[in-house]
């Protein structure tokens, strides 16, 4: 069993894509697989109701209260699954907290955005600081570089502005029109659109974290 907190303390991200999509490519890779919805929102939840595929079967809307019944939560996913998600919500207290003592890896997904790069650094302050409380070097970090323009100075520089971090870097996601329709379908992009090229970044995603969490 593996815990996966998808954190980032800025919204608009990526975070709800990348969780559900990256749920979807570990479910076609044979995992059983949970998501918990742990932002107020619930926009993944909603996203998953609206249509009847994989993400209908596997997300659900989490309310927490305490540090106990968050554990409650995700030890009862973790008993039913090999892989758990944890979708958080923006900004970083408490649930992003919570979350990070709970992973076994962290993603961070930044936009090319220099302002998004720039408030990546406290969600990645803020998972090194857990890391210390804990042993093993747990939980891992990467980042996933989200909503990339291709072809752009910003997106050609991203890579080279989180090297210095020192953490891993997953294959980026490309800002496609396929994904925001899928969103509207309730769909993950591969159900929705199975021939676009963005089917392809979020399996290699999903490679690059099985690589992460199996070494």
């Amino acid at each position: 069993m593996t815990v996966i907190a998808i954190i980032q303390q800025k919204g608009g991200v990526g975070k709800s894509t990348i969780t559900a999509n990256l749920a979807g490519e570990l479910v076609e890779k044979r995992l059983i697989v949970r998501v918990l919805d742990l932002d107020p929102q619930q926009s993944l939840a909603t996203w998953a109701r609206m249509g009847g595929g994989i993400l209908s079967e596997i997300v659900g809307p989490v309310s927490i209260k305490s540090p106990k019944e968050f554990k409650a939560v995700v030890d009862a996913a973790s008993n039913e699954a090999e892989r758990v998600i944890l979708d958080c919500p923006p900004g970083l207290p408490d649930t992003g907290m919570m979350a990070a003592l709970m992973a076994d890896l962290v993603i961070l997904p930044v936009t090319p955005s220099p302002l998004d790069v720039i408030a990546s650094k406290a969600a990645l302050e803020l998972i090194r600081d857990v890391q210390k409380q804990r042993a093993k070097g747990r939980p891992l970090i990467a980042y996933a570089p989200s909503r990339i323009i291709q072809n752009t100075v910003l997106a050609r520089d991203l890579e080279k502005t989180l090297a210095p971090t020192k953490e891993k870097i997953l294959p980026g996601i490309s800002q496609r029109i396929a994904i925001a329709e899928s969103v509207l379908m309730g769909l993950t992009l591969r159900e929705y659109a199975p021939s676009s090229e963005g089917v392809k970044e979020f399996t290699d995603m999903a490679t690059a974290v099985e690589r992460m969490v199996k070494a």
